[in-house]
């Protein structure tokens, strides 16, 4: 059951990039954003713990 729900989860993403390119490049884009902001506020907030 696993095998079958990850093999259809892959030919939707593959489907959505090949049908629309420009919004999953969009949703990768700030997908990456959201986590570059929250490695930055994290290494804030150790730097702030620590002095």
């Amino acid at each position: 059951m696993k095998r079958v729900v990850a093999a259809l989860v892959v030919l939707f993403l593959v489907f959505y990039i090949m049908t629309s390119p420009d919004a999953a490049a969009n949703i990768v884009h700030n997908t990456w954003q959201v986590a570059v902001n929250v490695a930055h506020g994290v290494g804030t907030f150790l730097n702030k713990l620590a002095s």
